[in-house]
């Protein structure tokens, strides 16, 4: 727009009285036609607000989610529950959050009996609020004639014992309830497990459960006297004992049907109260069926025993302190054609040993742990890398600085075809204390070319122990890196506790 003042913009020039009046009542006329446009515009935008309203209802009446039969629907909600846990009391979740989306939504989800089917039961959370319990029921009920999964975390009554029973109290009608669906029980979880919780799930039948969790402070004999242990479907047990009892003693007096089991650990919080080592054969003879054993030792006297076949363990997992002589014993005497995943615990050593016979009596193993890397030799850790040729993952703690002789043993000296574990894809490390940069360089040149795909520090010892710089340099080869640091605990109570 042009104006007779054009060429005076953007200078220092001081109109004239004439001229400031002249700009004055030009000015004037402007502001007027600028009102009556705002005016237009804010007429027009109201118009634009009012059709694009109207599409955008319409477009909803007909939009793909509507259309869909409650069939798919139901899929599409079952799959929004979490994966790895059972669904928890918060409306930020599947499935109640699908309940507050529309009145449509909500009746396709209360009438769903799968999405109702797991919970998580914080015994405090839900007891502080009286509403909560019978919320708890009403859930339960809509899962309908499915399977349920339940995680329990109990009220903490690890003082508490069997003449204090209150049967009125909020803890005990609460367990009575999740009782009454026990016919559906499948997977069971009880946390904070107390003798006198213990002493009142005795009596519950579960003929369908499959798997069960218990962790908490009770004694074998009370254990002992749980019905739910005896049922023939039961496949997968987890025990981790607060008890002062030996683990093995709590464990070998169930009333197991041994042979059914094929998922099994066994773990304690107190030092010296794990298994004997000749319990845990005990264990291994009983339970032909096994595919995964974890176990927390306690010993491991040396002793002589008759050879076992496992012809389905696949997991072997043990911690605690553990006689190399026994480790030896039981590669030679245990025959796992199908082991998978291979623990070795911290050892205790006396005299030389060898594991060089495990990759050939296990050949499928592609995964092992090594706990206390400096136990080893360089030579009796070369002995059993070289055993290992299906190797895939290998995690090592080295609390004695030994990561470099671990790393120059993996490195390729000439070719391929010399490397130890030349299927390697992953390393973990554990409380590294130190490490040269030129082996750290020429085990990634080396391992990269055969496909090493991970190397990972966790709780390094050493901070930095690897400069920006050089994890750059390490990433720019190919090869994925970490650093893990230690790390932090919060505790609260939420829907999600004990999860």
């Amino acid at each position: 727009m042009e104006s007779p003042f054009s060429s005076y913009f953007h200078t220092n020039y001081v109109p004239s009285s004439e001229e400031f009046q002249c700009i004055q009542m030009d000015l004037a006329l402007r502001a007027q036609e600028l009102a009556r446009l705002d005016a237009r515009i804010s007429e027009l935008t109201a118009q634009r607000d009012q059709l694009q309203a109207y599409v955008d209802s319409h477009k909803a009446l007909i939009s793909h989610p509507r259309r869909l039969p409650p069939d798919i629907l139901r899929e599409i909600f079952v799959a929004c529950l979490p994966t790895e846990r059972n669904a928890v009391m918060s409306a930020q979740e599947a499935p109640l959050l699908l309940c507050r989306i529309c009145s449509a939504w909500r009746t396709i989800a209360l009438s769903s009996p799968r999405l109702w089917a797991s919970l998580h039961v914080p015994f405090d959370w839900v007891i502080c609020n009286e509403s909560r319990a019978p919320a708890v029921v009403q859930w339960l009920q809509r899962s309908g004639a499915c399977p349920i999964s339940l995680s329990v975390t109990l009220d903490d009554l690890e003082w508490a014992d069997e003449s204090s029973i209150d049967e009125s109290s909020s803890g005990s009608a609460l367990l009575r309830s999740l009782a009454d669906f026990s016919a559906r029980w499948r997977h069971v979880e009880f946390m904070q497990l107390s003798s006198l919780r213990a002493h009142e799930l005795a009596g519950m039948r579960s003929p369908a459960l499959e798997s069960l969790k218990l962790t908490g402070n009770v004694s074998g004999s009370k254990l002992a006297t749980l019905d739910i242990l005896r049922v023939p479907t039961l496949r997968n047990l987890i025990v981790h004992s607060w008890s002062s009892d030996h683990l093995d003693d709590i464990v070998l007096t169930m009333p197991l049907v041994w042979d059914q089991l094929t998922h099994l650990t066994f773990q304690c919080n107190r030092n010296r109260r794990g298994f004997l080592f000749r319990n845990v054969l005990v264990v291994l003879e009983r339970c032909t069926r096994l595919v995964f054993l974890e176990v927390r030792l306690r010993d491991s006297v040396e002793f002589a025993s008759k050879p076992m076949l496992l012809p389905f363990l696949e997991t072997l997992i043990m911690e605690g302190p553990m006689q190399a002589q026994s480790l030896s014993y039981l590669i030679e005497l245990v025959s796992m054609p199908r082991l998978r995943n291979f623990r070795i615990p911290p050892l205790e050593v006396h005299g030389s040993f060898s594991f060089g016979s495990l990759g050939t009596r296990s050949p499928l193993i592609e995964s092992l742990e090594i706990v206390d890397l400096p136990f080893f030799t360089d030579q009796s850790l070369s002995e059993l890398l070289q055993s290992l040729p299906s190797l895939h993952k290998l995690a090592v703690s080295d609390v004695g600085s030994r990561t470099t002789q671990l790393l120059n043993l993996l490195t390729p000296k000439l070719n391929a075809e010399t490397a130890l574990c030349p299927a390697l894809q992953e390393l973990v490390i554990n409380y590294c204390g130190g490490l040269e940069k030129s082996t750290l360089d020429a085990f990634v040149q080396g391992r990269v070319e055969l496909g090493f795909q991970h190397l990972e520090f966790k709780h390094p010892q050493v901070p930095g122990i690897l400069s920006e710089d050089h994890i750059q340099s390490i990433i720019s080869q190919g090869l994925k890196i970490s650093i893990v640091q230690a790390e932090t605990w919060f505790h609260s109570f939420t829907p999600w506790t004990g999860l």
